[in-house]
């Protein structure tokens, strides 16, 4: 996990931290605060949702992964290609399950945002919300920095998962 933290690093994040499956907490709330919080839910978006995932699968298949990176970053187009780096990366060495976990922010200007196709439908992975994710209570046990932030003008912290078998 050493060689993708580095990675991580390397690519702007502020912190990459190897996690188990039993450190990445699950929440139904998150589901709702995906379905009812999210201002593109009611969009028909390839961005959104769990395709079809029970939260019981959702949670089944992320506990199947021995190796979880939680990548932290400010950045969100910086983190969602990070997110899908280190997804080739540990695929490429073997991993053939790696997967990433996070809300597309590709594109800096998102074509189905505004009302078009996606121009990397491949490269989309699911919300962490969507997953049934809780962020916050994952990136607080992992001692990192996140908080409901009071202003826009505030820094955000950002995350983002990597599966590995």
């Amino acid at each position: 996990m050493e060689k993708y933290r580095q990675l991580g690093l390397e690519m702007g994040l502020s912190h990459v931290v190897p996690l188990g499956p039993e450190q990445v907490f699950f929440d139904p709330r998150a589901r709702l605060k995906c379905r009812w919080g999210c201002e593109d839910f009611h969009q028909p978006t390839i961005k959104c949702g769990a395709r079809g995932l029970s939260q019981a699968e959702c949670v089944e298949m992320i506990n199947r992964y021995s190796d979880i990176l939680l990548l932290h970053g400010h950045d969100a187009h910086v983190l969602s290609k990070a997110v899908l780096a280190l997804e080739a990366a540990a695929f490429h060495d073997g991993h053939y399950f790696a997967f990433g976990v996070r809300y597309c922010k590709l594109c800096p200007s998102c074509a189905v945002d505004r009302g078009k196709e996606c121009i990397q439908p491949d490269k989309v992975r699911p919300c962490d919300q969507a997953m049934g994710i809780d962020v916050y209570r994952t990136a607080r046990a992992a001692g990192l920095p996140i908080r409901v932030l009071q202003s826009r003008d505030e820094q955000q912290n950002r995350y983002g998962f990597v599966l590995i078998n």
